[in-house]
């Protein structure tokens, strides 16, 4: 589950909505000038979220993420490993490649460990995982709760023609997914 928190002099207060809840899309994110377009869908009732915003005075403002977050669900993180049998804990981001669709994705991370019958095993060098982005997301299939929950930040984030960047977050806690496409460098 997506959930978006952002602030803005129109809506004058933060606000907090969900992109995709219990698997299934929800809502846009919206500014003034597209907000009209998500009432036309259903997904929405045409208020603006604030979601327009440019790299400085020089670029056309686009609608974009600002702060981006994966829920918190109910799992420690000790009982996650414990319910794994055969995977890989992958920790923290080195680099990662995505297309300009948002679609296909590969991240190396910078730690990660096996796991085998439920235990934390050898060190991994440069553990990687890849995907297309809605079969990722659908092979979700366990979250940590609250107390594992950490908010990241990018101060990168490169979108639109011409590029521009700017800052963003993500929250989240550690999270299982089935059948993902993985490597590891000897």
């Amino acid at each position: 589950m997506y959930v978006i928190v952002t602030t803005s002099k129109y809506t004058r207060s933060a606000s907090r909505w969900h992109i995709v809840q219990d698997g299934i899309f929800s809502g846009y994110q919206t500014s003034r000038d597209v907000a009209h377009f998500e009432a036309a869908t259903g997904k929405g009732d045409g208020t603006s979220r604030g979601c327009s915003r440019a790299e400085g005075p020089w670029n056309v403002p686009i609608v974009r993420i600002c702060n981006l977050s994966l829920m918190p669900g109910t799992w420690s993180l000790d009982d996650l490993v414990k319910d794994t049998k055969d995977g890989i804990y992958m920790e923290g981001v080195k680099c990662w490649s995505i297309d300009q669709q948002r679609l296909n994705f590969q991240f190396t991370c910078e730690y990660g460990r096996e796991i085998k019958d439920g235990k934390l095993g050898r060190l991994l060098k440069n553990p990687t995982y890849q995907g297309i982005t809605p079969q990722f997301w659908g092979s979700c299939d366990a979250i940590c709760d609250h107390r594992h929950w950490k908010l990241w930040g990018l101060p990168n984030c490169g979108k639109g023609q011409p590029m521009q960047t700017a800052e963003m977050s993500h929250g989240a806690s550690p999270a299982r997914f089935r059948k993902v496409a993985v490597g590891v460098r000897a």
